[in-house]
């Protein structure tokens, strides 16, 4: 059974949704609603993430820095690089839609404090 859990505002609106032992985060276009972009999202990273950033501000690239260790014993999609950054931000995401993580934006980059 699928879950809503909420949607978080960035540049474009997020919903995060769960299902057994996994988020999806669907990505939606404001200008075109029916295209939506998802991934995938294993609950233990979203904990392993929390608990090696509990009190710290952090920007999606610190967060990726953290998933790189241990993202091929999680079976991530990516490993390395800019698509890893993208997906950890995704990561927050699910903590921001869950409340564990406050999101701030400063210029045009977003910084989440977990709590």
């Amino acid at each position: 059974m699928i879950k809503f859990i909420g949607e978080v505002e960035l540049r474009n609106s997020r919903r995060v949704y769960y299902q057994e032992d996994s988020y999806r985060v669907e990505q939606i276009n404001p200008n075109r609603e029916q295209v939506t972009y998802s991934d995938d999202i294993p609950d233990k990273a979203v904990e392993y993430l929390y608990n090696q950033l509990k009190g710290c501000k952090v920007t999606p690239k610190d967060a990726s820095t953290v998933l790189q260790a241990v993202a091929k014993n999680f079976n991530l999609p990516y490993n390395y690089g800019h698509k890893l950054d993208y997906y950890a931000q995704e990561v927050l995401v699910v903590l921001v839609a869950l409340g564990k993580v406050s999101l701030s934006k400063d210029g045009r980059r977003y910084f989440y404090t977990i709590a």
